[in-house]
């Protein structure tokens, strides 16, 4: 029986997330909860593994591959039966987010699988020293935004900042609309308004926390994220007031700074838009790393069944 994922639920999550070692961002909880004004998401266990649904206008898929010690095949296959027996469009039923390393285990099955989109992940003492001219670009953007400036401040994300944080944020949707309008873009745009609004909120519920970057007391910056594992850690919001030359480079080494005894950061995906995918690559990810959509066919579903 489907339970629904509450905040209470992160240690639960926690305690099967541990059992991997997934390096897709995605396989953390805070990264699911912030959708929750978006989507209902419900839990259960099957075959020892930790099954996530995500639920919009009465139909299912999967966020993420069932969680456990090893892929299992019974987790599998009831999770997505029970998704095609339920759905009412039945294309609707997918599993999201699969690591490449469980490709082969789902092709055996039966699976069609699609690249869905890209992480970059960064050995972190390389962003902190960006040293070289590979990263002469991205030092001077942060050398000039540095003497440009009187009376900022860096400091820790709290409640307190959270209403301003978020009129950055609208400000931050504007200024990325009169550069980059599309209608894939602006769905987007409106969209992580509401997983910035949650994760802010509740951010130490959910394991998150950033820094806030203020000048002359106005909040023109913030970076949140959160631990994948001991080794790697995500960035999972950081926004800016684009009117400030080098303030996002500024921002992102200041932050990766704070984190220095993680080995490595993820800066997640590029959401398919190709001006990200430039910016990532610009910063020479240590791997990139696919992540893909697997379905199975409707007219084989009778396959699946144990």
């Amino acid at each position: 029986m489907l339970q629904p994922l509450t905040l209470g639920d992160k240690s639960l999550f926690d305690y099967y997330a541990r059992m991997t070692s997934r390096k897709l961002s995605s396989y953390a909880f805070a990264p699911i909860y912030v959708w929750r004004e978006l989507f209902q998401f419900y839990w259960t266990i099957i075959d020892n593994q930790l099954c996530v649904f995500a639920c919009q206008n009465g139909d299912y898929f999967m966020p993420i591959m069932p969680i456990g010690a090893s892929p299992s095949r019974e987790a599998i296959c009831k999770s997505y039966l029970f998704m095609l027996e339920t759905n009412r469009a039945k294309s609707i039923a997918r599993i999201e987010n699969v690591p490449e390393t469980f490709l082969p285990f789902l092709h055996d099955l039966g699976f069609r699988v699609f690249r869905k989109e890209t992480e970059y992940l960064y050995t972190t003492d390389f962003l902190i020293q960006l040293k070289g001219n590979r990263y002469k670009s991205q030092r001077g953007a942060c050398n000039s935004f540095i003497r440009n400036q009187s009376e900022m401040t860096l400091a820790p994300y709290q409640s307190e900042d959270y209403s301003d944080c978020l009129e950055l944020h609208e400000l931050w949707r504007h200024q990325r609309r009169k550069t980059c309008y599309n209608p894939l873009y602006e769905g987007m745009l409106s969209d992580s308004e509401h997983a910035h609004r949650v994760g802010l909120l509740n951010a130490e519920e959910l394991g998150l926390d950033g820094i806030v970057l203020r000048i002359e007391g106005k909040m023109k910056g913030y970076s949140v994220g959160y631990p994948l594992n001991n080794k790697i850690y995500c960035i999972i919001f950081e926004i800016t007031d684009t009117r400030q030359r080098g303030i996002a480079q500024f921002l992102f080494r200041e932050f990766c700074r704070r984190k220095a005894n993680y080995p490595f950061i993820s800066a997640m995906g590029d959401s398919g838009l190709e001006n990200l995918k430039r910016v990532k690559l610009s910063y020479r990810p240590t791997e990139q790393i696919g992540s893909y959509n697997a379905v199975f066919p409707v007219d084989d579903a009778s396959s699946l069944k144990l």
